[in-house]
């Protein structure tokens, strides 16, 4: 579980060893799943026997071998130390990496901070990661967009631990996880940030409530509700601790060809490689052409019409499946369409629910505003789409058990949603697009903007450049992926004919709020119209 554990997906066996190599005390999670090496290569996720899974990772003898190497590292190197370690098949253990482990004081310990009373204790067991003291505002993380807006003196609530919360380790005063480890990357990085740190507490994200003003000691793995005064003069200073490093300074040296944005305008001619100025550049510049291709999946395939089964249902789109391999029940080569039935790849069956949803009331007529039809219809006279956009299409579905790549043409309107689900958490994500429109650029973007919203509340990260939307959503068990993905397809449907509906600012919250209510047909009325 090597990388489960540096990335806080799981909570690993933790063990206070004495110096005599005595076991003190241990501490034995439970493990339902384990990862394996492949034949040909790279890991995978197989569930744990049940005789095992309360059963010890190491044995007595290998913890008495690894405390002896710590000793031995720590003596050498003049400080104690960050080890990373493996064990082979025959029980040899290897040392696979070893640094000063940041925020210990040698010279002094930390304090003891008994229980106080008079303040809601939220949570009392949680595990340290970095000692401290830290008081503020609790702010929740769970997305990319979160840490770009997170703001200064906060205490960051999450999930689970990962290495990106870095980017706000300046800004906050303490962070507390439902998961994580004390050897994980983030944990080392907020000591080195000496951020106070308390993980594997399992009921972070469901007893602090956004905006609760909480107290973390740090010391004891407790949180309170409220600012606890007693407790104020442990309170951490926010002192960056590598200011003044070699480290620091060498960073600030290089920092200038990694940071700055060049490449601001996928339409210029100036947006190709020879104008990338630094690594953000190029990050972007590939990250935008695979969006590119990833639309193009479905056209690359050849002679399509022979691989394709016309998908039969109660479904708007022109929607053809190809199956990569397990996708579906049968062999179906003397068919020329299926029911969906047939269809057994996990993330398909979530998206078409949602495609298929009752909600979605096939003969309604939904509400039209007029002035926004005729300003479609006058976008289409004066402004005709590019020799690019095509009108309408075939959609296809391309898929296996596990994975999904959709991309849809409904009118002007282009979508694309790429998944994998399996019972590999760290493999499994959705990744989703949308683009285009009849509209002006003004109704097109505020559908973006509607759609980002909606896409937020589903705890997707987001971005709006223009009409269009790029989203994701991943390392998360298979069951939220489905639930997700069934989302995702009433998204879809949601989202036909919306730009005729666009007419004012108002509308791009009123149409969020109706499809997070369930009200499909949009049942409430935009404001102005």
């Amino acid at each position: 579980l090597g990388p489960y554990a540096v990335e806080g997906v799981v909570t690993p066996d933790t063990y206070t060893v004495g110096k005599n190599s005595q076991i003190i005390s241990s501490d034995i999670s439970r493990k339902t799943v384990q990862l394996i090496s492949k034949p040909d290569g790279g890991l995978t996720e197989v569930p744990v026997a049940d005789a095992l899974q309360d059963k010890p990772c190491l044995s007595a003898d290998n913890i008495a071998v690894l405390a002896g190497y710590a000793r031995q590292l720590e003596e050498h190197y003049g400080y104690p130390q960050d080890i990373e370690w493996a064990i082979d098949s025959r029980g040899s253990i290897f040392i696979l990496q070893s640094r000063s482990l940041r925020g210990l004081d040698s010279g002094k310990s930390n304090p003891v901070l008994p229980v106080l009373t008079g303040y809601p204790l939220l949570i009392e067991n949680g595990v340290t990661v970095s000692g401290g003291v830290g008081f503020g505002p609790a702010f929740h993380v769970s997305s990319d967009e979160d840490l770009l807006n997170f703001p200064d003196g906060a205490i960051l609530v999450a999930r689970h631990s990962y290495p990106k919360l870095a980017m706000v380790m300046k800004k906050t005063r303490a962070i507390v996880t439902d998961t994580g480890n004390i050897a994980g990357h983030m944990a080392t990085l907020a000591r080195e940030f000496a951020v106070p740190t308390i993980v594997s507490t399992n009921v972070a994200t469901s007893v602090i409530q956004e905006g609760m003003e909480v107290t973390v000691d740090a010391y004891s793995g407790r949180v309170y509700q409220g600012r606890v005064p007693e407790l104020e003069a442990y309170q951490v200073t926010g002192e960056f601790p590598m200011k003044d490093t070699p480290i620091y300074s060498i960073l600030r040296e290089v920092s200038d060809w990694i940071v700055p944005l060049y490449l601001l305008d996928p339409e210029s001619p100036d947006f190709s490689p020879p104008f990338c100025r630094t690594l953000h550049d190029i990050c972007r510049l590939v990250h935008e052409h695979s969006y590119t291709e990833m639309f193009k999946l479905s056209d690359s395939i050849p002679d399509k019409r022979k691989w394709a089964f016309k998908l039969k249902g109660f479904i708007p789109l022109d929607l053809y499946v190809i199956d990569l391999g397990s996708g579906l029940k049968e062999s179906n080569a003397n068919l020329n369409s299926i029911s969906p039935d047939k269809i057994i790849s996990v993330p398909f069956t979530a998206l078409l629910k949602g495609l298929m949803n009752e909600g979605f009331q096939q003969n309604q007529v939904r509400p039209m505003e007029f002035k926004g039809f005729l300003s479609v219809m006058s976008e289409q006279m004066l402004s005709p789409p590019s020799a690019t956009e095509q009108f309408g299409d075939r959609s296809y579905a391309i898929i296996s058990d596990k994975y999904l790549n959709f991309s849809s043409r409904v009118g002007y309107h282009y979508s694309i949603v790429d998944s994998y689900c399996s019972r590999t958490v760290n493999m499994n994500y959705i990744s989703f697009s949308f683009k285009g429109g009849a509209a002006d650029d003004i109704r097109k973007n505020r559908r973006a903007r509607a759609i980002t919203r909606i896409l937020e509340s589903l705890d997707f990260s987001s971005e709006v450049m223009g009409d269009r939307v790029i989203a994701r959503y991943q390392k998360h068990e298979s069951h939220l992926i489905e639930e997700k993905l069934d989302m995702i397809g009433r998204l879809l449907q949601f989202t036909r004919q919306m730009d005729m509906l666009m007419t004012n600012e108002a509308s791009v919250e009123v149409l969020a709020e109706n499809f997070l209510e369930g009200n499909y047909n949009l049942e409430k009325i935009i404001p102005g119209q």
